[in-house]
């Protein structure tokens, strides 16, 4: 019988699993045959650690944003950073305030994170397959494919979200969360880049800073100015990213189903690009014929010179392109812990939350401070 079964060995729950009670008894299940594959990949697997510069109300997604002033009272930015170079690793700030490794290797994090859950007392078990999972009286009962059942008297989901299936995630916390009568907001994908109606395949690779302004209709869903890429089948990059994480948000809200996405798209969604005429390269200038200041994909004043171009959204890039998923358990539904208020001793952390941040370190900050709150829990138990 264990104390505390984490389901997930990602960052979230690799981070609970240290400051959980070194007393309380403490075990990982990990499908993968590895830990923490999203970190190995963050910021181009040099891990990039959290943000320096973090506003909830502007860096995060979902119903209950406020949440997060909470979570990062208790647990920030500054905190994480702290407390890896406390261990060690030193880290460094570059664009957009991110703080990255100052080895420029994720793994110098990984390697820590898993030293100090082992010496925090908790077993690790890889590849380990959940046929179902289930309560009886005050015991979670963990049932694996291979009919072993794990046992424990607390259950924290840590699973993450539906996307980037590379790293092993498929929504199984969302089917636990809908188990159990939690509610949640529909999932959607986030990080993930742009498809255009409008063929960019000659722009391919051309990178520049831009603003670009997300529209449904006439109304300005997000803006954001920053790094951009143009690609064969679109728009990728930091700004885009942000941008379709704020547009899954909006669908949300309207009630769109993903099945009604692409057509609405066709139908509503716009995006405007505005270049700065020094950032602008010659191969950019003559494709959209900047040069000529003649084209029905310009917008501005006729006759006098244009930055501005509008295009069609088509559709996103795929769940298995999408770095992060939006939407997931609500906040509401659980205690400042994180403990579901519904069923006793079950809790959820990381990106199975409806609370999902812009590209920079801010999902990663969200599962260190939510793992650190779960765990801190433990000890009032």
């Amino acid at each position: 019988m264990y104390d505390i079964i984490i389901i997930g060995g990602g960052a979230a729950g690799l981070f609970c699993s240290i400051f959980a009670p070194k007393s309380l008894n403490k075990i990982i299940l990990e499908k993968n045959g590895s830990l923490g594959k999203k970190v190995l990949l963050s910021g181009g697997e040099r891990c990039n650690v959290t943000n320096i510069d973090i506003s909830p109300e502007d860096d995060y997604f979902g119903e209950n944003i406020k949440a997060m002033h909470g979570l990062l009272a208790k647990f920030s930015n500054y905190d994480m950073i702290e407390w890896i170079e406390k261990h060690g690793i030193s880290t460094c700030i570059e664009d957009r305030w991110r703080v990255i490794l100052e080895s420029g290797k994720s793994k110098d994090l990984l390697d820590l994170l898993m030293r100090e859950s082992t010496k925090n007392g908790t077993e690790i078990r890889t590849m380990f397959e959940i046929a179902k999972i289930e309560k009886m009286d005050d015991v979670f009962l963990v049932h694996e494919t291979s009919g072993n059942i794990i046992q424990g008297r607390n259950l924290v989901i840590a699973t993450g979200g539906k996307s980037f299936s590379q790293v092993g995630t498929d929504g199984f916390g969302y089917t636990i969360a809908k188990q159990f009568g939690i509610e949640m907001t529909d999932p959607y994908r986030g990080l993930c880049g742009m498809v255009t109606q409008e063929d960019l395949a000659e722009l391919s690779g051309s990178t520049l800073d831009l603003t670009l302004s997300l529209y449904d209709d006439r109304k300005l869903l997000y803006d954001e100015h920053g790094s951009f890429l143009f690609t064969h089948t679109g728009l990728s990059g930091p700004i885009v990213f942000n941008a379709v994480i704020a547009l899954g948000e909006h669908l949300r809200k309207l009630g769109i189903k993903e099945s009604q996405q692409k057509a609405y798209f066709g139908e509503h969604i716009t995006i405007k690009l505005t270049f700065g005429e020094k950032s602008m390269t010659k191969k950019v200038k003559h494709f959209f014929e900047f040069d000529k200041k003649t084209t029905p994909m310009i917008r501005g004043d006729e006759g006098g010179f244009s930055n501005e171009v509008i295009l069609h959204l088509a559709d996103l890039k795929s769940w298995n392109e999408a770095k992060v998923t939006g939407g997931g358990v609500k906040l509401g539904e659980l205690t400042n812990t994180l403990e579901s208020k519904k069923i006793e001793h079950l809790f959820f952390i990381g990106e199975v939350l409806d609370l999902t941040g812009k590209t920079g370190g801010f999902n990663l900050q969200q599962a260190w401070a939510t793992g650190f709150v779960c765990a801190k829990g433990f000890e009032r138990n």
